[in-house]
């Protein structure tokens, strides 16, 4: 398959033919669990379109030995940009100013700049430690800041993932993985029991931190740890990365990544992948099914109960340590006090992470929970999204049983069981479902696909003390839905929003969610394009050229060419389009055609028949005689003007004078031809004299003299 672009054309190449290139790693069977099979490094340097040489960390690409050798010519590299988005921010959360908001629109993208692209390239050579030469130009810019990887693709024949067998990839730890991605040639076939699975593979979740000061705020973002904890990793960033937009505390959500909770106690939310990105609010989805619980929502605000958001889910309310009705007695508002005590069940849990674009063709880790808001050192952290898989492959992916390829959002953190008196703190976010995308040209069936966001933290009680929890903390939103897509056939596809965490207090037992809410849907079913490429072989009489031609079917990304080389890695190429007109032959040759963008040569064969090696015989004659001509050679003869044939091999000829003649000899779909000379003699003409006295018949005469001349005999 060629792929390449962001596949925003999700671009597929195919040939009847194999190369060795596609396929090299071999048949393999997974048949353990956490099987591994990427290497990654990072981009050092800036890449700009129409690049054809990239700067890296370390090219070899094989620290792990995960493959037998270093990276080289003909292999394949997935390259892809993580983070760089811009996200709408204040400089000083205490001062904001118009445009920068203290809201819940601080942490909207305001430009995902290269963020999210990516393409497949085929390496050209590998010339040092820090370089790779790619076959084709790259189609994106990339930005070395906005943590880019080069994540090294195996080139399987078949791939077999057999009972206890699962596929994953490497944790994404801020610089690399969260990615696995396989090309095959043949089929890939799930055995009962075999899986794929990179949950909690993506993005970060927030870390906790034992807030000081204590100060309750309705900050959305702060550098202060006095007011809040910390907000879950996405595409704008993580950590510290936040400050610059006005810190890296509170619950406001930084593009899909959940917020932290705020001071006290409340939980985290929960972060986002895919989704309807007009329908994001950041309140998550109210949970109602449990009795009256719509009642205990719309007392927050009317109607809260019905009301929907895409993205990840909210995290709960702030502690209470009164035992009273949540279905009569809704949460406080900051300033004011009520029956609740504590800080009165404030709605200040972290915003659920925003769903991201995908109309683009761009694609993206799911977003990490936010944490959970501590100060008993018991808080849960937010959980990690899920990961990238991308398949390429040239043949069928079939199974047999369910939840075969997963890739959902971890759970976020619950509060800490230790010793009596435990859960004193909030959950946290949990992380949203990841993206998987099965680019094929065969068939697609009986294998099931989920990318779910994870289940929010919860407040668990320690019920086995002398002093069981009475308090009541929030718990954490669920995350967000991941986005599935497919290039035929009709899977089982889910990306559902995880649910909300619940408290273990005794004080809410009939409010279980306690202002917690669930993330929303992803996108299932969506499409991914590919082209196909044909190309035919010829066959030719040695000593010819031949005119070989290639055909592009499907969804042909603008701009994409045509190429025509001598081998199948490396090298120039000798021609371009199609036709292609081969240079003179004179033994079966094969050629190689591919496409830029691209990501593989399919080979073409001009097989060169050898003509037949006439032969016909000569003579050289006296005068106008027939003279028989016999060829040989080939399987059929043409004879040229002058002779006559008279047999499949002979022909006849009467020349007067020295001429030639030429035979055409045919075998199959070649000839060759021979020259027979007849080399002609022509005699002189005959002369006769007599000289002497006449005489008559009888007469006798002693002495008559003849002469006469020509050619003797």
């Amino acid at each position: 398959m060629n792929i390449s672009k962001c596949l925003f054309a999700g671009l597929l190449l195919l040939s009847s033919f194999a190369v060795a290139q596609r396929g090299k790693e071999g048949n393999v069977t997974v048949n353990t669990a956490g099987r591994i099979v990427n290497e990654y490094t990072t981009l050092t340097a800036n890449a700009t379109a129409g690049a054809t040489t990239i700067t890296v960390a370390a090219s070899s690409l094989n620290a792990n030995s995960r493959f037998s050798s270093g990276l080289a010519a003909g292999d394949l590299i997935m390259i892809i940009q993580m983070q760089g988005a811009t996200i709408l921010g204040q400089p000083d959360a205490f001062t904001p100013t118009i445009g920068n908001p203290n809201n819940a629109s601080w942490g909207d993208v305001t430009n995902y700049n290269n963020c999210g692209k990516y393409e497949y390239a085929q390496v050209f050579s590998v010339p040092n430690s820090t370089s790779i030469n790619l076959d084709c130009a790259l189609t994106n810019d990339y930005t070395s800041s906005g943590k880019v990887q080069i994540v090294r693709v195996p080139r399987y024949n078949t791939l077999t993932i057999s009972a206890g067998g699962i596929l994953s990839c490497q944790i994404w730890n801020g610089t690399t993985g969260g990615i696995l991605a396989v090309e095959v040639f043949g089929n890939t076939t799930f055995t009962t029991g075999g899986k794929i699975n990179t949950t909690g593979t993506g993005f970060r979740g927030g870390v906790v931190f034992t807030t000081t000061g204590r100060t309750t705020t309705t900050l959305y973002s702060s550098i202060s740890l006095d007011v809040g904890t910390n907000k879950g990793e996405g595409i704008a960033g993580y950590d510290t990365d936040y400050n610059s937009y006005g810190g890296k505390y509170c619950r406001a959500a930084a593009a899909n990544a959940g917020g932290g909770g705020n001071v006290w106690n409340c939980g985290g939310g929960g972060g986002g992948n895919a989704g309807n990105t007009s329908a994001w609010t950041g309140q998550g989805n109210p949970n109602n099914s449990g009795t009256n619980w719509n009642t205990a929502w719309n007392l927050e605000s009317a109607g809260f109960a019905s009301s929907t958001s895409s993205g990840g889910g909210r995290g709960g309310y702030s502690f209470s340590s009164s035992n009273q009705n949540a279905i009569t007695l809704g949460p406080g508002t900051p300033g004011f006090t009520n029956a609740w005590g504590g800080t009165y069940r404030y709605n200040l849990g972290g915003l659920g992470g925003r769903p991201l674009d995908y109309s683009t063709g761009r694609i993206y880790l799911g977003g990490g929970g936010g944490a959970g808001e501590q100060d008993n050192n018991q808080a849960g952290a937010g959980g990690k999204g899920g990961g990238i898989i991308y398949f390429v492959t040239y043949g069928n992916i079939t199974g047999s049983g369910n939840d075969s390829i997963i890739s959902d959002g971890a759970v976020g953190g619950s509060t800490v069981i230790s010793g009596s008196n435990s859960g004193k703190d909030a959950g946290g976010g949990a992380g949203a479902g990841g993206t998987i995308i099965l680019n094929s040209t065969g068939t697609i069936s009986g294998v099931a696909i989920r990318a779910n966001g994870g289940i929010g933290g919860h407040q668990l009680q320690n019920t086995s003390g002398f002093f069981p929890l009475t308090e009541a903390e929030g718990p954490g939103g669920g995350g967000g839905g991941g986005y599935i897509a497919v290039s035929n056939g009709s899977p089982v596809q889910l990306a559902n929003g995880g649910a909300n965490g619940i408290t273990q207090s005794p004080h809410l037992t009939e409010f279980l969610p306690n202002g917690a809410t669930m993330g929303g849907a992803g996108l299932t079913s969506q499409t991914i394009t590919n082209f196909t490429i044909t190309a035919a072989g010829a066959t030719i009489c040695s000593g010819n050229t031949a005119s070989i031609t290639a055909s592009l079917t499907g969804t042909v990304p603008a701009g994409t060419t045509i190429h025509w080389y001598t081998a199948q890695t490396g090298g120039t190429p000798i021609g371009s389009g199609s036709p292609f007109t081969t240079p003179v032959l004179s033994g079966t040759t094969t050629f190689y055609v591919g496409t830029c963008p691209g990501t593989y040569r399919t080979p073409v064969v001009v097989t060169v028949n050898p003509g037949p090696n006439v032969s016909v015989n000569s003579a050289a004659v006296c005068g106008t005689v027939t003279t028989t001509l016999t060829a040989s050679g080939a399987t059929t003869y043409t004879w040229s003007a002058g002779a006559t044939s008279t047999g499949v091999t002979t022909a006849t000829v009467s020349p007067s004078s020295t001429s030639t003649y030429t035979v055409t000899g045919t075998t199959g779909s070649c000839s060759g031809t021979a020259v027979s000379t007849i080399t002609v003699t022509t005699p002189p003409a005959a002369t006769f004299s007599y000289t002497g006295t006449p005489y008559c018949k009888n007469e006798a005469n002693p002495s008559p003299t003849f002469s006469g001349g020509g050619t003797a005999g």
